[in-house]
């Protein structure tokens, strides 16, 4: 009797733990159908934007051509206002080059021309030779792996495309050219451009220099890339993309072009700039070939962009007033230097621009007591980059 009792009570505590068991089933079951529960993935944690392609193999250039028409035509036509080779690094992050467009070049037959005009003489192949040969100096070549030509047209349809661009303006932009075509009235304060507004922001000059055209390119740079990384803008980018290649001009394949954005924009931060610098020689502008030299030798070392730079960089129009900032921002114990090239124009108030670490560019404000923040590209090896404005030389005779 003893043993079948024994029998009996651990069949009892079986049955009750299978019931239990099944109890507990059914209640999540009967949960997942009131509130599913998430499959969360590694890879669906990571940005949006490397969901669209895998990164290239290796580092990627592309020449970028900003085509002064409303549609690219053949033959050739129009004069490129932007001029600009990235290069995008696999494990992320994107070098640029700026090119001055006004920067002139001896052609055969010992003519000077702007390199905004080659395009209209020879198209895209005498663009490319000769900017080959110009970043070379006395070495090989330097080719670029691909390029982008778009027009107004194009570059409007795209930012239409993905719902405009945030952009903060610091003054107001009021022209009128008849001639040109070109009617621009802009406020100051944050704006939310469309696409013919983007477009007027990157062409006009105006009574300007091309220098101070140049800054307001470079200001659009990162409110791009951050609203093209923008996950609700990445689902429409492979249609956006297929209608780029269409009315541009470019041997980018749509596949080439998402991987090179999805390498490029993971962490849009990660941006860094330099220009070719320029020099008069008997009243014409031609490439400071000393300068150029050391620009091009940090820019054929293919360094990708880090998120571990701490350098601040300094760059004024005014070398005393650059001077004097350097040393108060030595003094506060900050990793600084003087930029290798001054600003193209002067400016009124100063902005400190950084790519990733906010929190350094608050502590050089508080250094100098001033500037406007603002992120966007630094120079190479730097985590922030002041642009000296009238209002430190103002402060600080």
């Amino acid at each position: 009797m003893g043993a079948w009792a024994d029998i009996r009570r651990r069949t009892r505590i079986i049955w009750r733990l299978a019931m239990a068991f099944s109890g507990l089933l059914g209640g999540m079951w009967l949960g997942d159908q009131l509130m599913p529960r998430r499959t969360v993935s590694l890879r669906d944690e990571r940005p949006a934007i490397t969901r669209l392609a895998e990164p290239p193999g290796a580092p990627q250039t592309v020449l970028l051509l900003g085509l002064d028409q409303p549609k690219v035509s053949t033959p050739a036509k129009g004069e490129v206002q932007l001029m600009l080779l990235a290069r995008v690094h696999p494990e992320d992050g994107i070098e640029l080059l700026q090119i001055p467009t006004e920067l002139k070049v001896l052609l055969p037959g010992q003519q000077l021309k702007p390199l905004s005009a080659l395009y209209g003489i020879g198209g895209v192949a005498l663009t490319s030779d000769v900017l080959a040969q110009l970043l070379g100096g006395d070495g090989d070549p330097l080719r670029p792996d691909r390029y982008l030509l778009l027009s107004i047209g194009s570059l409007e349809q795209a930012i239409d495309s993905m719902g405009g661009v945030p952009v903060l303006l610091r003054e107001p932009i009021r022209y009128h050219d008849k001639t040109g075509g070109l009617s621009i009235n802009l406020q100051p304060g944050q704006q939310w451009l469309n696409g013919e507004q983007t477009s007027q922001l990157l062409r006009y000059r105006g009574l300007e220099t091309d220098g101070r055209r140049r800054l307001r390119q470079e200001q659009l740079l990162m409110p791009l890339a951050n609203r093209l990384a923008d996950p609700t803008v990445v689902p429409a980018l492979p249609d956006l993309l297929q209608q780029l290649t269409q009315s541009s001009n470019t041997n980018l394949s749509q596949g080439e072009f998402l991987s090179l954005l999805s390498a490029g924009l993971q962490d849009p931060g990660r941006m860094r700039i330099s220009r070719l610098p320029m020099q008069l020689e008997d009243d014409q502008l031609r490439l400071d070939r000393s300068e150029a030299a050391i620009v091009l030798q940090d820019w054929q070392q293919e360094r990708a962009p880090s998120s571990d730079d701490t350098l601040v960089s300094v760059m004024g129009s005014d070398p005393g007033a650059t001077a004097r900032a350097v040393a108060r921002l030595q003094r506060g114990g900050q990793p600084v230097q003087e930029a290798l090239q001054p600003l193209e124009a002067a400016i009124a108030a100063t902005v400190i621009r950084y790519g990733n670490n906010r929190d350094e560019a608050l502590e050089v404000r508080k250094l100098l007591g001033l500037g406007e923040i603002e992120q966007g590209p630094t120079p190479p090896a730097s985590a922030v980059v002041v642009l000296l404005g009238q209002d430190w030389s103002a402060a600080v005779p």
